[in-house]
């Protein structure tokens, strides 16, 4: 009947208060009520209880009337509105036998009950993934259910939809070594259906890349999933200078030495490409990449990343030539570029240096420091100091106290101990950088 669900909809919301109430987290008995306004002085907690609608006031009234008869709730009429108009409507918690004929009236797990439940299934979460993003998001929810016996927002109640979240990170863990996957892909291969991921997954996994990860809080969703390993098309890298792939048989070292000159192919049989006389930037797709090995000359200068594309290409066009291998480095790298990252350091000639010039804030800090941690330790930052900050002063930008708590947490990364002066320059000066502010002038 209408007036039935709709008592199962006014005990919900007082199960949901209960539960969020300091009763509920302490296991004790209430000695204040737990209630919602109908029609109270003017106000009310429940939008549909409309005075002027005679039927559905009638209907919700039935609904509390009903409740009450059963003693899972109590009520109160409005002064001179009896029988006519409900003022508040409360949770019967008096006993804890009382609330647990509530939860099996609606056939609902006691919010306890079900923390035990989900703990237990984040504790074998945590027992298998390794990704430190997601560690720290099921540590986080760990921590929160052990404080307020409840999942609250930060979990699913619903255990198919707590399932597939859990099903997506697990298999997302699994990728971070491997190319990206195609988000349908993504999609069919996590759940055998292309579109689940899509329509009840894909927020919730969102949000939890953007709190949980070091990517930027402005970063769009593409850049987000591509840091999961997730991808709308297939990754291309962007580069110039003396590279060189093979796709066939070859000695090394002749291969090496000819990726500098257009002989390339000659030294690894037909199947090979020399990028170099590509001066102003070239690219190579993630399946080429895939399927063949990358080399460097023996005199290559150095290397360069830059996070910016508009810094990279104003850096390419004003520093043409081969002397070094410019990379595009865009946000926090996909598992595909940190393949292709992983196979140019180990292409790289005994001493080459690698530079990273990225924004002088939170993001570009914490990609160098991913880049040192996951590619080389050695990787030295360009341009990224308090001398570019006070240099280009009139064009920082302000930052929150919330922000400069984000660059503390920053400063104690034992892989940025050398970054440190700058760190500490934008915490005290409430300012960051971004790189395009030098865009005019890169040397």
């Amino acid at each position: 009947m209408l007036h039935e669900s709709t008592g199962k909809e006014l005990l919900s919301i007082l199960l949901d208060k209960y539960e969020r109430s300091v009763f509920f987290r302490t296991g004790t008995t209430p000695t204040r009520r737990i209630r919602i306004r109908l029609y109270d002085s003017g106000l009310s907690d429940y939008e549909r209880y409309n005075i002027e609608n005679a039927e559905r006031r009638q209907e919700i009234n039935r609904a509390v009337l009903e409740l009450a008869g059963m003693g899972l709730v109590r009520f109160r009429w409005m002064k001179r509105e009896e029988n006519h108009i409900i003022a508040q409507v409360s949770l019967n918690a008096d006993t804890a036998d009382a609330v647990a004929a509530a939860y099996s009236f609606l056939g609902r797990k006691p919010g306890d009950t079900l923390a035990g439940e989900i703990g237990a299934e984040i504790s074998d979460l945590l027992a298998r993934i390794k990704s430190p993003w997601m560690r720290r998001f099921l540590e986080d929810c760990r921590e929160a259910l052990s404080r307020s016996r409840s999942p609250g927002g930060r979990i699913p109640s619903d255990s198919g939809e707590r399932r597939n979240l859990f099903r997506a990170l697990l298999f997302a863990d699994g990728q971070a070594d491997k190319a990206e996957v195609l988000e349908r892909a993504f999609s069919i291969r996590c759940f055998g259906d292309s579109k689940i991921f899509e329509a009840s997954v894909k927020k919730r996994f969102l949000d939890i890349i953007r709190r949980y990860s070091d990517c930027e809080d402005d970063s769009g969703d593409e850049e987000l999933l591509a840091f999961a390993g997730i991808a709308r098309y297939p990754e291309r890298f962007e580069f110039s200078g003396p590279l060189a792939i093979s796709f066939g048989p070859g000695p090394a070292e002749a291969a090496s030495a000819a990726s500098a000159r257009c002989a390339a192919s000659d030294a690894c049989g037909t199947a090979a490409v020399d990028f170099s006389p590509l001066r102003y930037g070239a690219s190579l797709g993630c399946p080429d990449f895939k399927r063949g090995r990358l080399y460097l000359p023996p005199g290559l200068a150095r290397l360069l990343s830059i996070e910016n594309k508009a810094n990279y290409i104003s850096y390419i066009h004003q520093n043409p030539g081969n002397a070094e291998l410019v990379v595009y480095h865009g946000g926090q790298f996909s598992p595909s570029r940190g393949a292709f990252f992983r196979a140019l350091a180990a292409a790289a000639p005994g001493g080459c240096p690698w530079y990273h010039w990225g924004d002088i804030d939170y993001g570009g800090f914490s990609m160098l420091a991913r880049l040192r941690r996951e590619i080389r330790g050695d990787i030295r930052p360009y341009r990224m100091d308090e001398r570019e900050l006070a240099k280009y002063a009139a064009l920082a930008l302000p930052v929150t106290e919330e922000y400069a708590g984000k660059l503390r947490d920053l400063a104690r990364r034992q892989e940025l101990a050398d970054c440190l002066p700058c760190i500490n320059y934008m915490i005290e000066n409430r300012v960051k950088l971004e790189q395009e502010a030098m865009i005019s002038d890169e040397a």
